[in-house]
């Protein structure tokens, strides 16, 4: 059982699952989708338990993650199908290894260094860089915490660091091996080379046979999807407010309610240039009075225009009060006397002041209108669902509730699951993604849930299913005379571009094999393993590298109808510079690489010297793969 865990917990799961669980817990998730699971340890490492809460927790952390990452909605089940259910197993097995060896070795932390490093947090302080026991308290709240439980999480999580950071932490890749990646890596090439084509002229037409054989070896080439019939209602918002309306009194009480919304503060362009102390910074101020240019001022302290410039700020927009301040009481163009601020001495000057304004309600009035109606609808959405679902409950068509209760109504015909209609092109669909999730995993006659979509509803229903099936011959015959032809010119320009490189070899000449072509040769320079051009794609790219200098290779171009026979030159090895960005990033790489080899098979070995035991029952249970 165990062995097949860690197998499942190798590869890109594996390096998954980790970043979940060593996720800070500034980012953990504490919601819960599994219930009636009996408590109990579910693995036993040691003197250490995993028990199924723990699991359950993790797991469903993993799943929302791997879900917010990708976009896409993970069932548990579907998790379950990936291995992320063992890989975590896995993974909480480690944990509790490591634990185990943590108490072995006597380690400990206190308290006080995990409050200092807390209070240090910037995600526990103000706007000023000071903790703030508030927020703090806050972030605890929302994680579903308190400050014994993160205290226990944070001790837990530093002694395990200690444990696995002193198995891995000294790692460094070898110079020779940097070097041999940085070289491989950056390695450049030129390419003499020509294309040969085929004329479609040359390919034969295919035989009845050929067809025949196409079609039934590639059903799936010449396969409809699934195509449903779905009627839809929705109630949204925007759907609502058309029946809205509003009288002067709610619009003038709305503009007094938003005034604030459709008001921009003055806002100022401020040069400003700070100074050690007061008196260096009357000096300057003195020079500028005599006719020194303020940012040239700014230049001789070895200020960039761009350093000293903040364009268009409002008050609220500078960090410190002082400046502010002092910044919005000077006139354009004027020089300010020394400012001492909470954090340096500054001379300021504006250069442009944009004033205040309020917008009137006759400015505002189409787009506040709009905004109380879409309020209004908001509020009146909830007796909109109501009414649908009593006339739902009186068995109503579709359409005769969206016309009695005044919401659209849409009859989609023949559409896929990827929202595409029999023509291939786009279906309008209310809330497509989820719509389509939902009407694809329900069925003709069944009763559906409304779908919350946009701050409203849309309900649906499945009228027809046309089932995936293969396409007659006849509807794809010129589809699969394509295909057909397509396949003969690769093999024949493969064939044609094979055979001149097999001559290239044999010592006939580059330049009387593009003659005999009819083709010109051409040159590409400074080619670079890995990086595509206009002219030279990845397969390109792949073959001219396979090749030694002066060697020929061939490749198929992108657009199926030509192929490229190269020859390739001069290899140039870049000289290794072990200081460049380049080889600390591939330095980097590897170390990771060698760190994560070393403490997997630590683990590994560490889970194997302390002993692990699964409760098979509670994990079948916990897994789904319970027998009936």
């Amino acid at each position: 059982m165990l062995e097949s865990l860690r197998n499942a917990a190798k590869g890109w799961i594996a390096k998954t699952l980790i970043f979940f669980l060593a996720a800070s817990f500034g980012v953990w998730g504490i919601a819960d989708v599994f219930t009636g699971y009996r408590s109990g340890a579910l693995a036993t490492v040691g003197n250490e338990e995993v028990s199924a809460e723990e699991f359950n927790i993790a797991f469903n952390r993993a799943v929302q993650q791997m879900g917010a990452q990708t976009g896409q909605n993970l069932t548990p089940d579907e998790a379950r199908k990936l291995g992320i259910d063992r890989g975590i197993l896995n993974n909480l097995a480690q944990s509790a290894a490591i634990d185990n060896q943590a108490k072995a070795l006597k380690l400990s932390v206190g308290d006080a260094q995990i409050v200092k490093d807390t209070q240090a947090n910037k995600a526990f302080q103000d706007a000023n860089g000071k903790f703030d026991a508030a927020q703090f308290q806050r972030v605890l709240e929302a994680n579903g915490l308190n400050e014994q439980m993160y205290l226990a999480t944070e001790r837990q999580n530093r002694l395990r660091r200690a444990v696995t950071d002193s198995v891995d932490s000294n790692l460094t890749a070898p110079p020779s091996l940097v070097k041999a990646f940085y070289q491989h890596r950056n390695e450049q090439r030129d390419a003499r080379y020509f294309v040969v084509k085929i004329a479609d002229s040359e390919i034969p037409a295919p035989t009845d046979t050929e067809i025949k054989k196409q079609y039934e070896a590639n059903p799936g080439l010449y396969t409809a999807p699934e195509y449903r019939s779905i009627a839809v209602m929705k109630a949204e918002p925007a759907d609502v407010a058309a029946k809205v309306t509003l009288t002067p009194e709610d619009v003038t009480a709305g503009y007094e309610k938003y005034k604030a919304d459709y008001f921009t503060p003055e806002k100022r362009t401020v040069l400003q240039i700070t100074f050690p102390s007061v008196d260096e910074a009357q000096k300057a101020k003195d020079k500028i009075a005599a006719g020194t240019e303020f940012l040239a001022i700014a230049k001789e302290r070895g200020f960039a225009d761009a350093d000293v410039t903040f364009a268009d700020k409002t008050k609220a927009d500078f960090f410190d009060p002082v400046i502010a301040e002092a910044a919005f009481k000077l006139g354009e163009n004027l020089v300010s006397d020394p400012v001492k601020g909470s954090l340096a001495t500054s001379l300021l000057k504006v250069i442009k002041i944009t004033p205040e304004n309020q917008k009137t309600l006759d400015e505002v009035k189409g787009e506040l209108e709009q905004r109380l109606k879409l309020g209004r609808a908001r509020e009146e959405i909830q007796s909109v669902y109501d009414s649908v679902e009593d006339a739902r409950a009186a068995q109503e068509k579709f359409e005769a509730i969206a016309a009695r209760v005044g919401i659209p109504f849409q009859l989609i015909t023949h559409v896929d699951a990827r929202g595409a209609g029999v023509d291939a092109k786009d279906v309008v669909v209310p809330g497509k993604p989820e719509i389509l999730t939902a009407a694809f995993g329900s069925d003709v006659g069944v009763e559906n849930d409304a779908v919350s979509v946009n701050d409203g509803y849309v309900w649906y229903e499945v009228r027809e299913v046309v089932p995936s099936a293969v396409k007659p011959i006849d509807k794809v015959m010129d589809q699969v005379k394509a295909d057909i032809a397509a396949s003969k010119m690769q093999a024949a320009l493969v064939e044609k571009a094979k055979k001149l490189v097999e001559r290239a070899n044999g010592g006939a000449t580059f330049e009387s094999l593009a003659l005999e072509a009819t083709a010109t040769i051409m040159t590409a320079r400074g080619l670079k393993r890995g990086e595509g051009t206009e002219t030279f794609n990845p397969g390109a790219l792949q073959a001219l590298f396979a090749v030694p200098a002066n060697g020929y290779a061939y490749a198929l171009e992108g657009d199926g109808k030509s192929a490229k026979v190269m020859q390739a030159q001069a290899v140039l090895l870049p000289p290794f510079d072990e200081k460049s960005e380049d080889a600390k990033t591939i330095a980097t790489s590897l170390q990771r690489g060698a760190s994560d080899d070393v403490l997997a098979a630590y683990l590994g070995a560490l889970q194997a010297s302390t002993g692990v035991t699964i409760n098979e029952t509670l994990w079948r249970q916990i897994s789904g793969t319970q027998t009936q």
